[in-house]
């Protein structure tokens, strides 16, 4: 069983290498989870988003909508931060690597859920 999964992932990666990784990975690959967790911040409820990148290729310059994110519930701006262009925009990690391997997770707090829906990025795969 072992073995099948290395072969399938070496099918996976050598696709994503011979497509340039355009082909392979896209938006929907950068799923966005959000829950409401018990408790609240100056009166508004406290939510917990994980945002998972399900491509084998890892993703940078991460933008995503965050139309009346203002949380009175301080967040680390290297994990999230809005763009402050006026756009409704915030950029993850930094602009960093979100790889395939790893969960980027925050808490804030608001009077109504952000949707945090990805909107752009750049894929690496090499």
């Amino acid at each position: 069983m072992e073995s099948k999964l290395q072969i399938i992932a070496a099918f996976l990666m050598l696709s994503c290498f011979f497509s340039g990784g355009e082909a392979e990975c896209s938006l929907s690959d950068l799923v966005v989870t959000q829950t409401a967790v018990a408790g609240q911040v100056g009166g508004e409820p406290e939510y917990q988003v994980t945002v998972e990148n399900r491509c084998i290729c890892t993703q940078t310059d991460v933008k995503v909508s965050c139309a009346g994110f203002d949380s009175p519930l301080p967040v680390d701006p290297a994990v999230i931060r809005p763009d402050g262009d006026g756009s409704d925009l915030c950029t993850l990690n930094n602009g960093g690597a979100v790889t395939n391997d790893a969960k980027l997770s925050f808490t804030y707090a608001g009077k109504t859920q952000v949707s945090f829906a990805p909107v752009s990025s750049t894929v690496n795969c090499s």
